[in-house]
């Protein structure tokens, strides 16, 4: 007994106790004791996952006129990791997070691999509330949503749209689905398995009535998507009426534009023909088809209205169905000119961002959409007003690079050649003033040799060609001018100077370099150099040869242009291909940005002696 005692001292000793101390305590209770102190002969294992969703109920309800829908989620998860941080993927990026609530507190959440997350430490049960915001989407008279969702052990969802129209429902996967009126919303409720998405679809549903034997009259839901283009003395305007006809199909169709509208073309399949019938303030449009349309149909509307000049208002031309239950649309404004478009007080209609208008709309113009709006009635009004400002002149042609290179002989005797890269829009000459006596000897226009011709102020004029398209771009072809001047010799001392000028296009130059060449004996005075251009050492900027500014396509096309030029010569004298040859030591010079200035240089030399 006593060496119990003494055992079960040390036992429960512990550090900074008194060594000597001793504890009595029964045996029964020593035994006790001391199996709880044992090691288990089994280590529990680890839950498999670090929670579960046990279940979840989406409760949704379409707002703003059906193009969202506000969803209540509730989820019952079970965090089964004994301790340590845990992440929870709750709802998709896809959709907007309004509110998250665990235990109707705010919950932590972040986002990671495009979902919003919940991050814990707790324990046990938790309750989490979530508020989401989803798109819903609209296409010949069908709407449905979609989004992935969280992987629960089950699923409820349960859909409110407004309306006491029967409507068919269409739940992807769903085991069970139903829908009953409540108050003004259609109710769809359904049952889900352990998927990942919920996918929705609902439409008016088609009711087989009979009416003496004979099948109900068809139906039929239109929307219009219309593009309205606003230039000097006249509004354009394209409309694809896209139609959805069910229950029975219909021979005919009829639509409405305002009477001082003018119908260009109605196209579709199957129109045997149309009519426009004036009736007072509006026009019917009736189209007769050679078959029954039932299901989608595409009706398409080409109109235009004139302006009489000085108008500073207008409206949108409204495009109306006849025999449709509902019609709704989109209509995009845009200015084909500089004119200004501002949009009034609108009826009947909402204005929304021009982003959110269909392809259909947008992809009808290279000009952008200015305005936006949608309507669910066929009695809206837009005014339009324009304001009329005056056209600021810009370049049609211009020279991206130029290069000029100028060679003088032992005698004083100076040859030039220089070449622009231009591009042209819609000029028919290069008009250039040409330095006193200087006689030019060829031009070349795109590699081809041409007849310049002059003006009665003694301009030179070189017939150019419109470059074409190249990659989205004009083309440039090049233009080169080589002509000769007598000069000065040198004394006989061998001394001299040289005074040169180069032309004077009506064009600006982006970037130019001029080279000079002078006799190997020459020796320049540094000093003397005196010139309109900066004299470099090397050139910074290189001049592209004309074939890399060419596709192949629109060398071709260049070829072509010129036939006719060529023809315009035959019976004359062609004229003649110059080469120019370079032989000396070089000056170099460059400027960017040439403007109409003079482009002169002074060079002083001695040691020139026959």
């Amino acid at each position: 007994m006593n060496a119990l005692l003494i055992l079960t001292s040390i036992v429960l000793a512990a550090p900074g106790d008194l060594p000597d101390a001793k504890v009595v305590m029964p045996w029964n209770d020593f035994k006790q004791l001391y199996e709880k102190g044992q090691a288990p002969e089994e280590k529990p294992e680890p839950a498999p996952r670090a929670y579960s969703i046990n279940r979840a109920t989406y409760a949704g309800q379409v707002v703003d006129e059906g193009e969202s829908a506000l969803f209540d989620v509730r989820m019952q998860v079970q965090i089964h990791k004994d301790k340590g941080w845990v992440t929870v993927p709750l709802a998709p990026t896809s959709v907007a997070l309004r509110s998250a609530k665990l235990n109707n507190a705010d919950a932590p959440i972040y986002i990671d691999g495009g979902w919003y997350t919940l991050i814990t430490d707790r324990k046990g049960t938790l309750n989490v509330q979530l508020e989401l915001a989803a798109q819903v989407f609209e296409s010949n008279g069908s709407s449905s949503l979609s989004f992935r969702m969280a992987p629960s052990g089950g699923t409820e969802v349960t859909l409110d749209v407004p309306g006491d129209e029967n409507l068919e429902f269409t739940v992807a996967q769903a085991q069970l689905v139903t829908d009953e009126l409540r108050g003004e919303n259609r109710r769809m409720t359904a049952i889900l398995p352990a998927t990942g998405n919920l996918a929705v679809s609902w439409q008016r549903e088609i009711v087989e009535e009979e009416q003496g034997g004979a099948a109900a009259e068809g139906r039929a839901y239109a929307e219009v998507h219309s593009l309205v283009g606003i230039a000097e003395g006249v509004v354009s305007g394209h409309s694809d009426v896209n139609m959805t006809i069910v229950h029975k199909g219909v021979e005919s169709l009829s639509v409405t534009l305002p009477a001082d509208v003018a119908v260009l073309d109605v196209t579709g399949s199957g129109i045997r023909e149309w009519t426009s019938v004036k009736e007072g303030d509006l026009q019917r449009i009736n189209v007769d088809l050679n078959f029954e349309a039932l299901g989608a149909y595409r009706l398409m509307l080409d109109y235009e209205r004139a302006l009489p000049e000085g108008t500073v208002s207008t409206a949108v031309p409204v495009v109306g169905v006849d025999g449709v239950e509902r019609v709704k649309g989109f209509v995009g404004v845009a200015a084909l000119s500089t004119l200004e478009v501002v949009s009034g007080d609108v009826k009947g209609a909402r204005r929304i961002d021009v982003r959110e208008l269909p392809a259909s709309v947008l992809g009808r113009t290279d000009q952008p959409v200015l305005l936006g709006y949608k309507y669910r009635q066929a009695d809206y009004t837009v005014p339009l007003s324009i304001a009329q400002h005056e056209d600021v002149d810009v370049l049609v042609t211009i020279a991206d690079t130029a290069e000029a290179m100028s060679m003088v002989t032992a005698d004083g005797r100076v040859m030039h050649r220089m070449s622009w890269h231009v591009r042209n829009n819609r000029r028919q000459f290069l008009r250039l003033t040409m330095p006193e006596g200087a006689e030019i000897w060829s031009v070349k226009v795109a590699a081809k040799a041409v007849k310049p011709a002059r003006d009665e102020q003694g301009m030179v004029l070189v017939p150019l060609v419109r470059s074409r398209a190249s990659g989205g771009a004009l083309a440039a072809f090049t233009v080169e001018v080589v002509w000769v001047e007598d000069g000065t010799p040198p004394d006989e001392a061998g001394k001299g100077a040289i005074d040169l000028q180069l032309p004077k296009a009506d064009v600006p130059i982006t970037y130019l370099r001029w080279s000079l060449y002078v006799p190997w004996d020459a020796k320049i005075k540094s000093r003397s150099v005196d010139c309109t251009l900066r004299e470099v050492e090397y050139f910074s900027t290189p001049v592209t040869p004309e074939g890399e500014y060419l596709s192949q396509v629109a060398q071709q096309e260049m070829q072509q242009a010129y036939q006719v030029q060529e023809k315009a010569v035959e019976g004359g004298v062609a004229p003649v291909d110059v080469a120019m040859p370079v032989d000396g030591q070089a000056l170099l010079f460059e400027k960017l940005l040439v403007l109409d200035e003079d482009l002169s240089l002074h060079v002083e030399y001695k040691g020139l002696k026959e």
